[in-house]
């Protein structure tokens, strides 16, 4: 039995369970951390680079079950040229794209895949919007472990691409359930408690990497909040075993407007886009108060920045720093002018910013970027040419032509004149989106479902000119 803390009513209660949840309120728990007082700095050092390295800090388990790929120790990168252009002197990039999967998810993947292989999972399921399916589908095939995911219709086609080549069974969340949930199956959510105690190696790092010198500020994109809140726990369980001294370091926890919750509203100028972490995102919304609580114990802030700053971010840390990173981990870099002109963070602190996943793992975050800095004559002002768009891709172009609409309504359009399947349909608005010819305006409801509605972009719109012009040529 292990002794966990609820995240939203703070009920202590004991469980032997790999998933479980508060008993009282039926929110995400964390385990209650342990001070180490045995452990020396001198044995961590000597152990290999990873997340491994930190055993005595993380859930007992066998070192024949370790399911490794290889997570952790990754690099803290100092950033001066970024930091040139931002200001910032002392100015650090922990880049935990460079994790097997490309996502921080990997250090809680291998945690969790640990104790389930020693218990005798034979299948993980999880429902995702991507790192989570691709991060423990990869940790699954390792071990063995049946993996099934059930995908949001938001997925990133590069994380589906690495779910089904990890060999995981993936379904949509609007496919109805058609099997039952065998024994001894593990439903696994972001808010894992042992997801969690994994990602909170991403500060044991950055701290023995200093030196053992906390940063003046550690900056890291929100998310669930549960690895902002796991980044302080880390913190402070090496303060009370006394591995470092009392900590002055401050988090500064990163959202982009328009997430769920209030995160996006701008403060006052005593507080810079300000975020009160009411709710932060859909998979696991329970840690909103243990991250605001995290927060105010360092004597941080909250912090939104915004989704063309983001993307411009991503592409200022990749021409920079040679990082390229998934547009929610560039937001940790958007806010920094920002934090700095409010009085978050000085120009003379030594100032940690987390990437927590690669850039390629977002086709859509890769044409933005593409078309954001594209600087190369190709003879055509546009990076596909319009020979290269089929027939299909055209006519879904001049569905959306001055108005809106959604993939399955388009498939009613267009199978009176072609043999195509909806599946089809939203291969290819999703292929047209990646080359930022269309974009999503929204959701409806039609027929008892959620519906993207898509609208022409700018670049569509011309594209579509373009192709209408050669077809008239004689």
């Amino acid at each position: 039995m292990q002794r966990f803390r609820c995240a939203n009513c703070a009920a202590i209660m004991e469980s032997a369970d790999l998933s479980p949840a508060c008993s009282r309120c039926g929110s995400a728990v964390v385990l209650e951390s342990e001070a180490r007082p045995d452990v020396r700095r001198g044995e961590l050092e000597a152990a290999p680079a990873g997340v491994w390295r930190y055993r005595a800090f993380l859930p007992a388990v066998n070192q024949e079950q370790i399911v490794t790929l290889g997570e952790g120790g990754t690099p803290l990168l100092r950033a001066e040229r970024l930091g040139r252009e931002l200001g910032l002197q002392k100015l650090l990039i922990k880049d935990e794209s460079r994790n097997p999967t490309g996502s921080f998810m990997d250090r809680g993947a291998t945690v969790l895949l640990s104790l389930a292989r020693e218990r005798g999972i034979k299948e993980c399921t999880c429902v995702t919007t991507g790192n989570l399916g691709a991060s423990l589908a990869a940790y699954c095939a390792k071990a063995a472990v049946d993996s099934r995911v059930r995908v949001h219709p938001n997925t990133d086609q590069g994380k589906l691409y690495q779910m089904l080549a990890y060999g995981a069974e993936v379904t949509t969340m609007s496919a109805r359930p058609e099997r039952r949930v065998p024994p001894r199956s593990l439903a696994v959510t972001a808010g894992n408690p042992f997801l969690l105690e994994g990602e909170k190696t991403t500060a044991f790092e950055i701290v023995q990497d200093l030196g053992w010198l906390p940063p003046d500020a550690i900056v890291v994109p929100v998310g669930t909040g549960g690895h902002l809140s796991m980044i302080w726990q880390a913190i402070t369980q090496l303060r009370q075993s006394g591995l470092i001294g009392s900590s002055g370091c401050r988090l500064i926890g990163v959202q982009v407007e328009g997430e769920r919750g209030s995160a996006g509203k701008r403060g006052g100028s005593a507080a810079p886009r300000g975020a009160s972490l009411t709710e932060l995102e859909d998979s696991e919304p329970y840690f909103h108060r243990k991250a605001a609580k995290a927060i105010k114990d360092s004597q941080g802030s909250p912090i939104s920045t915004t989704e063309s700053e983001t993307l411009a971010a991503t592409g200022l840390l990749a021409r920079t720093e040679g990082i390229f990173a998934e547009a929610a981990s560039a937001s940790v870099i958007a806010s920094l002018n920002e934090a700095t002109r409010g009085g978050l963070i000085h120009r003379d602190e030594t100032v940690v910013c987390v990437v927590t996943g690669a850039g390629l793992k977002d086709p859509r975050a890769v044409s933005r970027v593409a078309r954001e800095t594209r600087r190369v004559a190709m003879g055509s002002p546009y990076l596909v040419p319009v020979s290269q768009i089929g027939g299909t891709k055209l006519a879904l172009l001049r569905l959306l032509s001055g108005r809106s609409g959604y993939g399955y309504d388009m498939w009613r359009q267009l199978r009176s004149e072609r043999p195509i399947t909806t599946a089809s349909v939203y291969q290819h608005l999703e292929e047209l989106e990646a080359l930022g010819l269309v974009r999503r305006e929204g959701a409806v409801t039609a027929k008892g479902r959620e519906r993207v509605v898509y609208e022409l972009t700018r670049r569509g719109t011309e594209v579509l000119r373009m192709a209408t012009t050669l077809e008239q040529r004689p």
